[in-house]
């Protein structure tokens, strides 16, 4: 790899973002595959230290823009403030649990939902490292009901590992499989004895649903703002439709937009997009 043209499409990237086009050549010259050598970079991003996988999305994303999921962190540091409180639902590594503990600061509380153990680990790592106690880590995944169950729990240095998720009845021969707890996202709620909660974040590959149906009497309480990933292609599998989420929403009185690069375009019932993120407001 030619270290001085990385560093200028480094350079470029984490001062001008992604201009149109300008992904499509940083992974003409420097994709993932040529940091192999590279190991882990630690990077500094939002006041926070970041050890970044260059060979994944993620880190990729972070070292050559300086940041992964801008328009998400934006919510994040708008919602969010001294002595809030956060649920970040499939955490992964952390890179937005760091921003949302430093934005509630130590008065505050991040709840951090990570069932994958090798992914856990970089998490509770990234946590030291940034010495941010004011973050609860729970080491399961969350549903409708509580048990155990089947979970692709792909290691953290794959490709796939932000790609963890329940196994639905249509995978069950699926390779890298464990088993890990179940709990409801109000039971996990209630035993905290919090009197608030402001944000929710939920990416968990297609179980969005039993996450958010499990916490309907947190949501009701509380009213929180939420965040949580919709992709069509596989939205499925956790038992879900799109009339089923407009009519949850619906009940608790919101109003849902779809995330794009510069605002969120509000989302008319029925014409829900392939993949977005799904930004959810309480009414007044």
């Amino acid at each position: 790899m030619n270290s001085a043209v990385v560093e200028m499409l480094v350079w470029i990237g984490t001062r001008l973002g992604k201009p149109p086009g300008w992904e499509r050549v940083a992974r003409t010259l420097a994709p993932p595959k040529r940091f192999s050598k590279a190991g882990d970079l630690c990077v500094v991003r939002d006041g926070l230290l970041f050890v970044a996988q260059p060979t994944l999305t993620l880190g990729w994303n972070v070292v050559m823009f300086g940041t992964y999921e801008p328009e998400l962190r934006e919510i994040i540091r708008t919602v969010l403030s001294d002595g809030g409180v956060a649920v970040d639902v499939g955490a992964n590594v952390g890179w937005h649990t760091l921003l949302m503990a430093r934005q509630v600061g130590n008065a505050g509380l991040v709840v951090a939902v990570e069932p994958n153990p090798s992914v856990r680990r970089r998490l509770e790592a990234h946590l030291d490292l940034n010495r941010l106690s004011q973050v609860r880590v729970v080491p399961c995944a969350l549903g409708e009901q509580q048990g155990t169950t089947d979970f692709w729990g792909p290691p953290a240095e794959s490709l796939s590992s932000g790609d963890g998720h329940l196994i639905s009845a249509q995978e069950r021969d699926t390779q890298g499989v464990i088993q890990v707890e179940v709990r409801r996202f109000d039971t996990v709620f209630a035993e905290l004895s919090l009197s608030r909660l402001d944000l929710v974040k939920i990416d968990v590959e297609g179980f969005e649903w039993p996450v958010l149906k499990g916490g309907a009497e947190t949501i009701a309480r509380f009213r929180p703002q939420i965040v949580f990933e919709f992709n069509k292609e596989y939205f499925s599998r956790g038992g879900g439709t799109t009339d089923q989420l407009e009519h949850f929403f619906e009940e608790h009185r919101y109003r849902l937009f779809a995330i794009q690069r510069n605002w969120g375009a509000a989302l008319e019932p029925g014409d829900w997009p392939e993949n977005a993120d799904i930004w959810a407001i309480p009414l007044p």
